[in-house]
Formats: C-alpha cells, structure tokens, sequence
C-alpha cells in the first residue's frame, strides 16, 4: 500500500523540501495550503486551525507531516485541531530545540521542557498536546531539530551571509564561542521519512542535529570563505553593542520594508546574540539508535546552500 502524506505548512522552507524529498523515498505527497498550489503538484487548500477543513483534507491520506510555521497561538491551535481530526493517522510534528530554553551542556530529550519566549512556549505547548494525543492511542512523533539550514534557509543561511557580507558578523570572540547546533534540511527529511515508517516509536521526542557541532565562530568563518565574504575579521566589542542597540529600529524597518517591498538591513535581535553565546549540545544518541536515517556531509550541505545563496543574491 502506497503511504500517502499530507504536508502542512508545504509552502514553507522546510515544507518544501519534504514535498520534494519524501517521493524519493517512496512517500506519495499532498501539499496542505491555504493559497494557491504550485503547479505540478497534488495540493488541498485548507485552513489549519479548523477541524473542518482538516477533516476534509484527510481523505485518503494515511500520514500527516506537520511543518506549520504560524504565530504561537495559532501554531497551537493548529496542533490541537490536527491531534482531535487524526484518528490512526500517524503525526510527523517539527517542534524545535527553542524548547530547551537557556540550557547548557549536553541535552538529551529527557530533559526539562522551560521554553522563554512566545515561539518557545508555542512549541512546548505543542508538544504537550501531541504527547496527550499519543498517551490516549494516538499516532505521534516529535522532531526537535536545531537551527535548519540548507538552500531556501533565510534565518540560518541567507542572513548570515547577508551579515558576513555587510561585515557585521565575523569573528565574534566569546560572543560567538556557543556550539552551533546545525541541522541540515537534508538530514531533517531523511528523518522525517524514517518517523513516517516507525510504528514503534509512537510518543517519542527526537533531537535531529549534527553529532559534532562546531561553534558559532567556526560557521561564520566556513560560510564566510563558502560566499566569498573573506577576510573575516574579528569584530570589536563597541561593533556588537551598537547592533545590540540598533536591533529594535531595524526590526521596526525591516517589518515597514516589507510592506513597502524595500530591504532595510538586517536586525540583530537579542535572542540570536544569545543563541551565538549558547552553550548547549543536542544529544544526537537516539535519533541515531532509533531513526538510523543517514546524513548528508556537512561540506555538502554548507556547499549547496552557499550555492543557492549566491544564486539568489
């Protein structure tokens, strides 16, 4: 019997490449939209908070990958409708390590679940929903990938090398000494599809990242000579406290750019100055135990996505 998947959220980065990987692994695909499709592809407009129209899209579908991207109020509720209208369907849900919150050292998916800040508390609320979901007989894994990268990334590859570019990210010191926990979109679908054809693991969270993850310093540096944007240069302390304190006014910008279809640069928030300086490690262990999906080579992924980039600039 061919399985055949709903993909929510397929107009997203991530989503896109589960439409496009999954059928190599032998998956049939449906693209969950709320817009128009792109054409060539089987698709179902729907509307994820509403229990109707995910009813309506479940026909026929005997898998359901969840990469929605919404604010987190509605990326919840999403979850819930999914969780009431799923029945025996299995749930592929991309959650995030954000949920760990400010912990250090090597975490494993047995720790605690504190979240800090909106999106983190959507996703562990998230997960609270699907952990209840697989308790009463449900179908339900949970991937906790860290920061994705890959063609297509704006948040972990085209603003770095937007920022490489501008020189102001380069050699950040301390500041930038944090374990730089990548995951490569690539290995996320690999792990997505080998979720999709374990029964076993119902219930079951899964960090997905790279088993020896450098550090933020050493990603600049790797995506710096990749795009082009060398000589990398060690910023000064005076450097990184001015984009601190521009961080809000870009944002403020960056939100009127985009109505007015201008790119203004880029802010620097200060949850991303604490992700740089983080020093935590995802505990790899299990996913490799259980899911056994093969990675991609980490030069590949940098390789590629450097290429896109400089494609798309």
């Amino acid at each position: 019997m061919t399985r055949r998947v709903l993909v929510l959220g397929a107009g997203g980065f991530v989503g896109r490449h589960v439409m496009a990987g999954l059928p190599t692994a032998g998956f049939d695909v449906i693209a969950g939209v709320r817009g128009a499709a792109p054409p060539g592809i089987e698709a179902r407009r729907l509307e994820a908070t509403d229990q109707t129209s995910l009813r309506a899209a479940l026909d026929g579908v005997t898998d359901i990958v969840n990469c929605v991207a919404a604010a987190p109020g509605a990326m919840t509720q999403a979850t819930q409708a999914l969780c009431e209208v799923a029945r025996e369907r299995r749930i592929v849900h991309l959650s995030s390590m954000a949920v760990y919150g400010a912990a250090t050292g090597l975490v494993n998916e047995e720790a605690s679940l504190p979240g800090g800040g909106p999106y983190a508390d959507g996703k562990v609320a998230s997960e609270g929903i699907l952990r209840q979901h697989a308790a009463n007989g449900g179908q339900a894994v949970i991937l906790r990938p860290g920061c994705i990268h890959g063609p297509g990334s704006e948040q972990w590859t085209a603003r770095p090398a937007r920022l490489l570019r501008q020189g102001r990210l380069g050699d950040l010191g301390v500041a930038g000494d944090g374990f730089c926990n990548l995951t490569a979109v690539a290995d996320l679908v690999a792990a997505i599809a080998a979720a999709l054809e374990r029964s076993e693991i119902s219930g079951a969270a899964f960090n997905i990242a790279d088993p020896e993850p450098g550090r933020w310093n050493d990603y600049f540096l790797h995506l710096a000579l990749a795009i082009g944007a060398t000589p990398l240069r060690r910023l000064p302390d005076w450097q990184m406290k001015l984009d601190k304190l521009a961080a809000f006014p870009l944002k403020a910008a960056e939100i009127m750019g985009g109505k007015l279809r201008i790119r203004f640069p880029d802010p620097i928030p200060p949850s991303l100055w604490r992700v740089f300086a983080q020093e935590i490690r995802l505990d790899h262990r299990r996913a490799d135990a259980e899911l056994g999906f093969l990675r991609q080579a980490p030069k590949a992924t940098l390789a590629e996505a450097a290429e896109w980039f400089l494609r798309a600039a």
